[in-house]
C-alpha cells in the first residue's frame, strides 16, 4: 500500500511513565460500527439478460441493476420500462444472483414499444404495479435524467416529473424506493435553460426533494476528457452542491463516476484512451469525501446503435466491459476498489458529511483546490469550531473533509489532488486526542491503523495520487 504513516511517535528508549492520556489504544478500543454498505451500480445494463450475465456484473462489486440501457429494438422484449418483459425477466435474475435493482420509468421510449397510447395513464406506478413480491430488492426508479427547464420541444420536466399526481402515485406503491432524476453538471446547465446552477438547485430542491420523506439528489461529473479539463476543474464545486442539498435533507448524496474510456472509432475520442486504477480511485474517494453512499458508473456495457446494415456503431473504444461484453482492465480495478471501500463501509457510513476545504500544495499547485479554498471575499477557508482537527499543510493540492456523528464524535477525509504519479506529504494536526484510526488508502482490506501522535498531535501521511484516507481522533 502505496501510504507511509510517519506520525512522530516517542522513542523507544524514553522512559515508559505513561499517564491516562498516553493510553495505547488496539481494535478493541475502536467503536463498534453497524453494519452498512454502499449501493453501487452501473448503466449501460447488460446486454443479455441470463444469470451467468449478471453475475458477471455483480461480481464487479455492484450491489444494484440499474435498469438503463435503450439501445436495442423498441420492444417489450428489449426495453426496461414499467410492465415491459425485459424489465420482468431482469427482476428474476436479480433475485436470483442477489442482485437490488432500480427500475425505469422510461416514458419517452413507451410509445415506441406499445400500440396502447394509454399504456401508462395519469397514476403509471398504480397501473403497473406488479412487482409485489421484487419490492424488497427495488430501491428506486430512474425518473429523469438532466431534466430541462425548457427543450426543443418546449417540454418542462420539472412539471412533468414534478406533478403532483405522479409523486403521490409513486409514494403510494414505492414509499421506499428513491424517485431518480439525476442533474447536469456545472457546465452545462445553460443548455437545460438555467441562468445558474443555484436557480436550477433551487428549484430542483423544491420539486423533487421537497416532497419526499428519503429524497434523492446526485450529478454526473466526468473527469477525464481528451483535451478538455473544464469538468476536472469544476468537480469540486459540484459535488459541494449536490452535497448541501443532501445535508440540508438529510439524506446521504449519489455521484455517477466515468468508467468509459475513448469514443467512437470515427471522428474525435470523447474520453482518454485509458483510465488507471488510481484515476478511478481518485473519482471513488471523491465521492466519499462529499458523503456519499450512493455510486453508479458510466458506463457498465459499451452502448451502441445500428448502422443501415444492422452493424454495431459504438459508442466507446471500452467501458467497464469490452464491446465484445468481455470485462476489461477497468472491471478488474473497480472489483479491486469496491472490495477496499465496502471493507470500511460501516465506518465511513455511520458519520455524515458536514463541510470540505481546499489546501493547496507548498511544491506544487493545480489551482484546481481554489473554489474551496477561498470565500467569497478571497480569505481562507478552515474547518470553524472542530472538536479534534486543528490544520493540515501538504507537498500537494489535497482537500479536507469533516463528518458527523451524534455517537461517534467527528471524523476527517484527507484526498491527494495531486497531478497524476505525484504523491502528497500531508501533516495533520489534532487537538484533544492522542491518537487516530485511519481507514481507506490504497489496497485498504479493513483492518485500520492506530497511530499515536506526538506531543503536538500532528500526524503526518504519504498519499498516492488518487488516494484518500478516512480519519476517526480517538479521545476516550
Amino acid at each position: 500500500m502505496f501510504k507511509r504513516i510517519l506520525a512522530i511517535v516517542l522513542a523507544l528508549t524514553m522512559p515508559l511513565c505513561f499517564t491516562a492520556c498516553d493510553k495505547k489504544y488496539t481494535e478493541k478500543d475502536l467503536p463498534q460500527y453497524a453494519s452498512k454498505q454502499f449501493e453501487i451500480s452501473g448503466f449501460w445494463a447488460p446486454y443479455e439478460i441470463s444469470e451467468e450475465s449478471f453475475q458477471q456484473y455483480k461480481d464487479v462489486g455492484f450491489t444494484t441493476l440499474a435498469m438503463i440501457n435503450h439501445s436495442l429494438g423498441y420492444t417489450s422484449e428489449e426495453q426496461f420500462y414499467l410492465g415491459s418483459d425485459r424489465t420482468m425477466t431482469a427482476l428474476e435474475y436479480c433475485k436470483k444472483v442477489g442482485l437490488n435493482a432500480i427500475l425505469n420509468y422510461n416514458d419517452w421510449i413507451v410509445p415506441r414499444c406499445e400500440e396502447d397510447e394509454d399504456f401508462y395513464g395519469e397514476t403509471p406506478f398504480s397501473k403497473h404495479d406488479i412487482y409485489g413480491e421484487y419490492k424488497d430488492i427495488i430501491t428506486g426508479i430512474h425518473i429523469c435524467d438532466e431534466p430541462y427547464l425548457k427543450n426543443w420541444n418546449n417540454e418542462n420536466h420539472f412539471e412533468t416529473y414534478g406533478n403532483k399526481t405522479l409523486v403521490e402515485d409513486f409514494k403510494k406503491v414505492y414509499p421506499n424506493a428513491k424517485f431518480i432524476v439525476n442533474l447536469i453538471p456545472i457546465t452545462a446547465v445553460s443548455s437545460r435553460g438555467f441562468d445558474s446552477y443555484d436557480e436550477m438547485m433551487e428549484l430542483y430542491e423544491k420539486t423533487f426533494m421537497e416532497p419526499f420523506e428519503n429524497p434523492f439528489v446526485s450529478v454526473d461529473v466526468y473527469p477525464f476528457h481528451q483535451n478538455y479539463t473544464l469538468d476536472d476543474g469544476t468537480l469540486l464545486s459540484n459535488y459541494e452542491y449536490i452535497a448541501n442539498s443532501a445535508k440540508k435533507y438529510n439524506v446521504k448524496p449519489a455521484y455517477i463516476l466515468q468508467s468509459s474510456v475513448g469514443g467512437a472509432d470515427e471522428g474525435k475520442k470523447e474520453f482518454e484512451m485509458s483510465l488507471s486504477e488510481s484515476d478511478l480511485r481518485w473519482e471513488i474517494y471523491n465521492a466519499l469525501a462529499f458523503g456519499a453512499d450512493t455510486l453508479q458508473y458510466y458506463c457498465y456495457s459499451v452502448p451502441k446503435s445500428f448502422d443501415e446494415d444492422g452493424n454495431s456503431v459504438y459508442m466507446y473504444d471500452n467501458c467497464i466491459l469490452n464491446r465484445d461484453d468481455t470485462p476489461s482492465d477497468v472491471y478488474y480495478s473497480l472489483q479491486k476498489l469496491h472490495k477496499e471501500i465496502q471493507s470500511f463501509a460501516d465506518v465511513i457510513l455511520s458519520y455524515d458529511w458536514d463541510t470540505t476545504i481546499g489546501v493547496s500544495g507548498s511544491v506544487d499547485q493545480t489551482f484546481r483546490v481554489c473554489p474551496l479554498e477561498y470565500d467569497e471575499n478571497l480569505e481562507f477557508v478552515t474547518l470553524k469550531n472542530t472538536e479534534n482537527y486543528v490544520s493540515a499543510k501538504g507537498t500537494q493540492d489535497m482537500i479536507v473533509s469533516r463528518f458527523t456523528s451524534d455517537e461517534y464524535g467527528e471524523a476527517y477525509m484527507f484526498l491527494n489532488w495531486a497531478d497524476r504519479e505525484k504523491s502528497n506529504t500531508v501533516t495533520a494536526a489534532f487537538k484533544d486526542c492522542t491518537a487516530v484510526a485511519i481507514y481507506g488508502g490504497e489496497d485498504y482490506s479493513g483492518t485500520p491503523e492506530i497511530v499515536t501522535l506526538d506531543e503536538e498531535g500532528k500526524l503526518e501521511l504519504e498519499l498516492a495520487y488518487g488516494e484518500g484516507v478516512f480519519v476517526t481522533p480517538l479521545t476516550k
